[in-house]
């Protein structure tokens, strides 16, 4: 039986650490990378690994409470929330199990990755010869080790399955054994350290490696086997809800005290900024009512272990593109009303501005699902 924390737990933890998590947000921006220091605080809080098995060094956080701790974590800082989900394991664990898990998968281990099959995985005594190229290894800076998404190649052909679909593989590797190179000179979410990533001919033995599949996440145990890209979406999503959050809290502190120019009083008081502060609050809860509805029939539908149909799948990929656009439209009002104030630096609305706009452009939450 896989242990379960409550609920509560993380999310009040992610709650309690809101201004330590924020404290770092400046060193990100500037680093273009988590600091050290937030990923030590995320490896001993064990926010990294959260949502994997206890027996695999996890908290067994359930699918819900992963997302709303990120969603906390981001309202404080993005791309702090964004790290914290991909290290969070929601995802799955590349297929991994048994024993070679266990010894990879220790208490706070941060594994980073990237799924896109952009690397070639050649077939040898042993294991497989690995070569590629992948972008946006978001976290790979501050992780132990790293998956990277393969074709198998048998010669110069792809390997195909039964269904005929070619032969996806996810190699393990450790991160010391990669390449990072340095591409993550970027508008949003600049604090992630999404940079390129890259091997050439790096022997991955065969226990390291696994056949991905796109039905199902691999699960562990009891865990449910919800498909792969189904998770990756709603990992993500709740990084645009929390900065979303966030801009209009920093909204509604800044019209207490800011007189517009040439305005007779303060933005508070004014009807079009109290209309407009509502709007982006309605579009904010709607959307994320929505994708936590979504998520519950989802959850409710892998606990009874009946299949993730094509329509359930649809309603969720609805809900995460639904909740990010709300978000992003949220964070877009709250920022024109911030006025000449919101386009510093300083100000935590145009981090909220280039960060939700960031989200918007991956490809698992963009209006393309």
């Amino acid at each position: 039986m896989t242990t379960t924390i409550h609920a509560p737990d993380m999310i009040e933890t992610a709650k309690q650490l809101r201004a330590e998590i924020e404290s770092y947000s400046d060193e990100g921006q500037r680093l273009r990378r988590m600091p050290d220091g937030l990923a030590r605080l995320f490896r001993e809080q064990r926010i990294f690994g959260m949502a994997r098995p206890v027996e695999y060094g996890g908290m067994g956080a359930d699918l819900i409470t992963t997302m709303r701790t990120v969603e906390e974590i981001s309202i404080a800082d993005a791309s702090a929330g964004w790290c914290a989900a991909i290290g969070s394991g929601s995802i799955g664990m590349a297929g991994l199990t048994g024993e070679i898990a266990k010894q990879i998968f220790k208490p706070g281990t941060a594994l980073a990755g990237v799924g896109s099959p952009s690397g070639r995985a050649i077939p040898v005594d042993g294991g497989y010869r690995v070569t590629g190229r992948w972008a946006y290894a978001s976290g790979c800076q501050n992780s132990e080790w790293i998956f990277l998404g393969n074709i198998v190649f048998d010669g110069d052909k792809p390997r195909t399955l039964p269904s005929g679909a070619p032969e996806f593989r996810a190699a393990i590797v450790p991160t010391s054994e990669i390449e990072v190179i340095d591409t993550w000179h970027v508008f949003g979410l600049r604090g992630t350290g999404s940079h390129d990533v890259a091997v050439q001919d790096l022997f991955v033995p065969e226990e390291r490696t696994a056949v991905v599949s796109l039905d199902g996440s691999g699960g562990t145990g009891e865990q449910p086997a919800i498909p792969m890209f189904t998770l990756f979406g709603l990992a993500l999503a709740p990084v645009a809800l929390g900065a979303a959050r966030r801009a209009i809290d920093e909204l509604l502190a800044l019209a207490q005290g800011k007189t517009p120019a040439f305005a007779p009083s303060k933005l508070r008081e004014k009807a079009v900024a109290q209309h407009e502060i509502a709007r982006a609050e309605g579009m904010l809860q709607g959307g994320r009512s929505f994708l936590y509805e979504a998520v519950g029939e989802l959850v409710d539908c892998a606990a009874r272990r009946e299949t993730i149909d094509m329509e359930l799948r649809a309603r969720i990929k609805l809900a995460v593109t639904h909740a990010v656009d709300c978000a992003a439209r949220a964070v877009e009002i709250a920022y024109r009303l911030g006025g000449g104030t919101a386009n510093y630096e300083s100000s935590v609305l145009q981090r909220c501005l280039r960060d939700v706009n960031a989200v918007t452009q991956h490809f698992m939450v963009s209006p393309s699902n």
